[in-house]
């Protein structure tokens, strides 16, 4: 985000471009925006779903995403703040994670609580909330019994099994101290913040990336933290542009906090490596990050979007240290060398040349970068060829993914959008969302208005995290927005392609498999994932892998590399197409279930 502050000859106060008359009205000839009206509706968690409501219209065969969180007994309203936006704090929303946290094999829904200053203190303002899913379309609030509770001012959310104990543990990135929460396995957490090491630091987290970054096993956390600002205290207004429309002072009136590398023991403790492990700035404007072996050399690399700032690019070293490399490899700054408002962050290979490609979203007037990766060691910004900048420049974007919706075996992009001043003419609050299919590899269509049921009606939205909801082969999404509904948005198309789902289950003490890549051949094709924890923004997706595959009914072979280097190889006649597949490290053996019959619940 990049709020403004004071004017200057080239840039916005705040570090944001100031686009002279000419370029605005480019920018009016390239992109449209399509604001849409924040629903406002209230509840404070869900029952279990009432009655379900007829198909909607789907136009043509594809995905076509509808909003069923209403439907599904999933009420939630997220608050960040007071509606007027007085503080840099109340702007960017709260995080979202999808979890197996019962260990049922289907995702189940955590919601960051909301919060407002009331009085000079941090007060709750609805949630946590915690859904459980138990089948297509039916999830009941476990809240309550979760043992889930308010413990400050809430951001990202990230998800991983730290103590490998074979289930779901939660982070939650904070201003103030941070909190985990550890899945007891019962269908309740415990805070063990406190005894884990991790709440020592004042800082304000807003988002966090799980993978082992010393290479003994254990994951290990790092947390993006952001300025420092007193939320009972912020700095004065600022004029907008050196308008006279006052906005909350941006992120150049405060100083940065550095990020945090967070160790993991093995003991169910962590210790502060960040400046053993090279990654120490005392000065950062941390927003988002994901661990990923982008030079595919074994070991996990580190992507960091900062506001106001370069974004960093660590290579890992190989012994549990990293060298940054953002501006050598060509991911440190926008196509005129500024450092820019970055936030979200994902990656997949979107050329399908097996090397993972990186996207990340942008503020007002910057548009979201597409790179495509050569060999892991430098990167190609391809966002203007592509049209992404087209579609993307006049929106304030925040959680991004990219994921193959269509199943034609390329990998689409969505991406949340919405500002953060809500008075502004020139500049709407409420942005909806854009969804754009890859066209080629390094070529985007604007696919927003035929593959998502009334887009201008998901306006403002923040955190999104994505997983297959209901069982039926294609994936789902869940978004946040700021101070309105949850939106759940079930995909409801007609299948136009068949597709496939892997989930990887590691040897001890690594059982998410962290950092496993898998090598897919269909069709004549190669299709290559990695299991993550971290990415999008403030949100955890589940880590299962989903590979589209157009029209290939069956699979040629799978290759795993697994995180401690080694190998296993399966034939495709193993490997049954729309299907979810399950494998174990050490195992030979392939446990296959066939999706549910697609349609409405």
């Amino acid at each position: 985000m990049r709020p403004g502050a004071r004017r200057r000859p080239t840039r916005a106060a705040g570090g944001r471009i100031a686009p002279s008359p000419g370029l605005a009205a480019g920018l009016l000839l390239l992109a449209t925006i399509g604001a849409g009206c924040r629903d406002r509706a209230s509840g404070d968690g869900g029952p279990p779903a009432g009655p379900r409501p007829g198909p909607t219209a789907r136009p043509s065969p594809g995905p076509r995403f509808v909003d069923r969180a209403p439907e599904f007994g999933l009420d939630v309203t997220t608050t960040s703040g007071s509606p007027e936006k007085g503080s840099i704090l109340e702007s960017l929303g709260v995080g979202v994670a999808l979890l197996d946290f019962d260990g049922d094999d289907d995702p189940d829904l955590f919601v960051a609580p909301g919060s407002r200053v009331d009085g000079g203190r941090v007060e709750p303002s609805g949630g946590p909330w915690l859904f459980r899913n138990d089948g297509p379309g039916r999830w009941v609030d476990v809240s309550a019994p979760s043992g889930l509770a308010h413990r400050g001012w809430a951001q990202g959310v990230a998800v991983s099994d730290y103590d490998a104990d074979g289930d779901p543990d939660l982070f939650v990135a904070q201003h103030g101290p941070d909190l985990l929460w550890e899945n007891l396995g019962d269908g309740t957490f415990r805070d063990v913040t406190g005894p884990s090491g991790l709440g020592d630091e004042p800082y304000w987290g807003v988002a966090a990336t799980w993978g082992d970054a010393d290479g003994d096993g254990w994951p290990d956390l790092y947390v993006t933290n952001y300025v420092a600002v007193d939320p009972a205290s912020p700095h004065p207004p600022v004029g907008h542009r050196g308008g006279p429309v006052p906005v909350f002072a941006g992120p150049e009136s405060y100083p940065g906090e550095p990020d945090v590398l967070w160790r993991n023991r093995g003991d169910g403790t962590f210790e502060d490596a960040t400046e053993s492990a090279g990654l120490l700035k005392a000065d950062r404007k941390g927003m988002g990050a994901l661990f990923a072996d982008l030079d595919a050399d074994g070991d996990q690399d580190l992507f960091v979007t900062n506001d106001t700032q370069a974004n960093e690019f660590f290579r890992n070293r190989g012994d549990g240290t990293f060298e940054e490399e953002g501006r050598l490899a060509g991911v440190a700054l926008g196509d005129l060398g500024r450092a820019e408002g970055s936030m979200g962050i994902d990656l997949a290979d979107l050329d399908l040349d097996g090397w993972l490609d990186l996207a990340y979203s942008n503020f007002y007037g910057e548009g979201s970068r597409v790179f495509i990766s050569h060999g892991g060691r430098t990167f190609s910004d391809v966002s203007h060829p592509s049209t992404v900048t087209v579609a993307t420049i006049l929106r304030v974007g925040w959680g991004i993914v990219l994921a193959d919706f269509d199943h034609d075996g390329l990998a689409d992009l969505f991406q949340a959008n919405g500002h953060v001043y809500p008075g502004l003419r020139s500049e709407p609050y409420d942005q909806p969302p854009v969804l754009l299919r890859n066209a080629g590899g390094r070529r985007f269509e604007d696919a927003t208005a035929s593959w998502i049921s009334d887009p201008g009606g998901l306006s403002s939205g923040r955190s999104v995290a994505v997983g297959d909801l209901d069982g039926d082969g294609d994936l789902d999404l869940v978004m946040t927005t700021m101070d309105g509904p949850l939106r759940v948005l079930v995909n409801e198309g007609e299948r136009s392609g068949r597709s496939l789902i892997l989930r990887l289950v590691g040897a001890p003490p690594n059982l998410e498999a962290l950092g496993a890549i898998a090598e897919l051949r269909a069709g004549g094709t190669t299709h290559v994932a990695t299991v993550r924890r971290g990415g999008s923004f403030m949100a955890a997706s589940d880590s299962a892998l989903h590979f589209g595959l157009g029209d290939a009914d069956s699979l040629t072979s799978l290759r795993v590399r697994w995180p401690d280097g080694t190998t296993s190889d399966y034939p495709g006649e193993d490997l049954p197409v729309d299907s979810r597949i399950t494998i174990r490290q050490g195992d030979p053996r392939v446990v296959s279930t066939p999706f549910e019959p697609a349609g409405r619940p």
